[in-house]
């Protein structure tokens, strides 16, 4: 009798396993690729905090970069962890942007640290999206 009960709950566990491996999201290439861009841009855009023009356009562009990806993953069946994700890499961009449009005098320390953090947070989602199965 226990023999029994040790295999049907080795058995039970496999079955959830199975049934994860089969419920997640399969890899998509433009969701890959969407966070690729927002990784590349936001390391590149590092280079100009310096400029206070040039680095409120790129706080623009990565915004407006960063809630595509955010629609785009939004209905994405059994998506909905990358979802959040995406909306918490939107809520960075946008502070961003906030604060640009608050005030012109903005650090150049304060840009190159919201610009490292969504290059983080880009970085983390692609080894996640990266290892989805193919």
């Amino acid at each position: 009798m226990k023999r029994l009960l040790v295999l049907l709950a080795v058995l039970s566990l496999n079955g959830c396993a199975l049934y994860d491996a089969f419920m997640m999201t399969p890899f998509d290439p433009s969701e890959y690729r969407i966070i690729t861009e927002i990784r590349t841009d936001a390391n590149q855009y590092k280079a100009f905090c310096g400029d206070y023009e040039t680095s409120k356009r790129n706080a623009i562009a990565i915004a407006n970069k960063t809630k595509m990806f955010e629609l785009y993953s939004q209905h994405i069946p059994s998506n909905q962890d990358s979802y959040k994700a995406s909306k918490n890499l939107n809520a960075i961009a946008e502070g961003m942007v906030a604060r640009y449009t608050a005030t012109n005098k903005v650090s150049e320390v304060f840009c190159k640290m919201k610009f490292e953090s969504i290059e983080h947070s880009a970085e983390t989602m692609q080894h996640v999206l990266g290892k989805r199965p193919r």
